[in-house]
């Protein structure tokens, strides 16, 4: 299957690259410099696409990127550290014993309906996300948490027991009680049902258009509490084939690419107009196990259920590998399943406790435990039920990497005697997988906060059905992140966080593969004023906070305009050719629905 799918998507990015490039001079020259009434129009290359515009069901990069853009936090990350910064509140003050926090919110906060945006707004929000248990959210609520709004501008936020969590800051967006309370108690199927179109919003762009697997469209939002940006309008261009993406950037179609693959670095790296950005690792390629339990009908191999099995699997991955034949370097062998980036808290397993690669010992472990093949098919079978190892692994095409670290992986495992079935699939794809359970291990990527807490809390016990990939229950495990999210004594949660890195890494309920880096590139003719964040080595586009999109602004003289620099004709038949590939996948691949309620 997964050659199949390469040859088709290579044929059309074929078509798509040669009838760019015979339109780009063309259409390069249709540009004209923008006069005073026409909108500024920032023009950003994706490869994946929206799964969901509704804030309380993203699931997906590009899902947080609108609702990051379109929804203020209490307090946001900072440009310079991702720590607590003011933003719809300025700031929040605690009593002597951590139990009860205070925030300020500023003065004259309008939705974009011009509606007064008050700390009711926030205690409704977050009485919504616990009541109704939105899955996304509500880790960052622990002590039975009451909030109070004493007058407009103050928010209370007083637990049974003390308490950071305000401060870490909590990664939830502060949503609009005239429109999501009709909502309030309903199942959290249908509140994930609900459209975000034509929102409601505090952040300076709203979402305006969505063409599913074209794109979409941000305009200013003319009620935006902070500075005016120069940006009109934000038009993502979705590209299925990256090659594309980059021929776009160079043919100035679009302004800035996002999410590049490390092998076509090279072809802009050294091109004088373009600037490469290498993003320091703050997600991490993950192989899960699904162990089942999402619903009646999740049926994984059984096998997975042996920590055997599962640390064979680890043994035989060469890691190293797929840094230098995946990421093309541009990445570091992975371990735990706190990132990098979160440097106090991240794990780096000591040399002697890590898994080595050995496909020998492997072998040797299985052996041992019995898992013999007994037809001699070059697959083994399970001694207590002799069902033969063999699993269905689907993988993101939408995340950078995974689809070919996929394939090394089946490799891999053949080579133990475990026979595994790639399923590349977008996002949406994944997320059907996702819900019903309907996978044997897949290949997906993960992220999470500065702060550990989010990271550890989809691993708990309590998530299978909701968050967690594969629904892994450890009770131990369960203990640890219960000890550290109300630890006060940083030092000792410290303590407690690398804990249960140690146990979760030894268990193997997944396999985190690699740290890559992000790597973003820009017309650096175009537009200038980026805001890069967390830090120098941060992301470019609107990720931990929307910082850049209030500060970029077209260079003096540029071709930027509102007009698209691309003809009709050229997206017509760039999209016969695409739409020829999408159809493969879709009638290729499984479909079922997830069970959410």
């Amino acid at each position: 299957m997964s050659t199949g799918f390469r040859r088709g998507l290579a044929a059309a990015a074929s078509i798509v690259v040669a009838v760019l490039a015979l339109a780009g001079p063309a259409a390069h020259a249709q540009s004209t410099a923008p006069s005073d009434d026409e909108p500024v129009i920032l023009r950003v290359g994706l490869s994946s696409d929206l799964t969901t515009d509704n804030v309380f069901a993203v699931s997906a990069g590009s899902d947080y990127t609108v609702a990051t853009t379109e929804y203020d936090m209490l307090q946001k990350f900072a440009v310079a550290d991702a720590t607590a910064a003011p933003s719809l509140a300025t700031g929040c003050d605690h009593n002597e014993d951590y139990t009860q926090w205070t925030c300020t919110l500023r003065d004259g906060l309008l939705w974009s309906d011009g509606t007064p945006l008050t700390s009711e707004d926030v205690a409704f929000t977050y009485r919504f996300v616990i009541d109704n248990k939105i899955p996304q959210y509500k880790s960052y609520f622990p002590g039975n948490p009451v909030f109070t709004t004493p007058d407009p501008l103050t928010f209370v936020w007083t637990a049974d027991e003390p308490t950071f969590a305000p401060t870490m800051p909590p990664w939830v967006y502060i949503v609009p009680e005239h429109v999501w309370s009709q909502y309030d108690g309903q199942s959290l199927k249908d509140i994930r049902a609900v459209s975000g179109m034509n929102p409601v919003v505090s952040g300076p762009y709203m979402l305006t258009g969505w063409d599913h697997g074209q794109g979409f469209t941000m305009d200013r939002n003319p009620n935006f509490w902070g500075p005016e940006p120069t940006v009109d309008r934000v038009d993502y261009r979705v590209y299925t084939n990256q090659e594309a993406m980059i021929q776009a950037l160079k043919n100035n179609e679009i302004d800035i690419a996002d999410g590049l693959k490390p092998s076509l670095i090279n072809s802009v790296s050294n091109v004088s107009n373009i600037t490469v950005q290498k993003v320091v690792s703050d997600w991490w390629l993950n192989l899960a196990f699904n162990f089942g339990g999402q619903n009646d009908s999740a049926h994984p191999l059984a096998a997975l259920h042996d920590l055997t099995v599962r640390t064979a699997i680890e043994m035989a991955i060469d890691k190293n590998a797929i840094v230098d034949k995946v990421y093309q370097g541009a990445a570091t062998p992975g371990d735990t399943i706190v990132r990098p980036a979160s440097a106090f808290w991240h794990l780096d397993v000591p040399a002697d406790q890590e898994f080595p690669f050995d496909p020998a010992g492997a072998n040797a472990m299985l052996d041992d435990a019995g898992y013999a093949d007994t037809n001699g098919d070059g697959v083994r079978e399970d001694p207590s039920n002799g069902e033969p190892l063999e699993m269905q692994m689907p993988a993101s095409s939408d995340t950078t990497g995974a689809v070919e670290a996929g394939e090394l992986i089946v490799g891999y495992l053949k080579q133990i005697g475990i026979k595994v079935e790639l399923l590349p699939a977008t996002d949406t794809k994944m997320n059907d997988y996702w819900g019903s359970g309907d996978f044997d291990a897949y290949i997906w990527y993960w992220s999470g906060d500065p702060d550990p807490n989010y990271q550890l809390f989809v691993f708990t016990s309590e998530q299978c059905g909701s968050w967690s990939d594969g629904c892994w229950k450890d009770p131990h495990f369960d203990q640890l992140y219960e000890e550290q999210r109300s630890m006060m004594d940083q030092t000792k949660r410290q303590q407690l966080v690398l804990e249960a890195q140690q146990y979760e890494y030894d268990q193997v309920p997944g396999v985190v593969l690699a740290y890559p880096n992000w790597l973003e590139a820009y017309r650096n003719d175009q537009f200038t004023g980026w805001i890069p964040s967390p830090g120098p080595q941060g992301y470019l586009l609107a990720t931990y906070n929307y910082d850049t999109l209030l500060a970029v602004k077209p260079v003096t003289g540029s071709s930027n305009s509102g007009s698209t620099s691309v003809p009709g004709w050229v997206w017509v038949i760039a999209g016969v050719a695409v739409v020829g590939v999408v159809v493969l996948v879709v009638r290729r691949g499984r479909r079922t629905e997830p069970d959410e309620a």
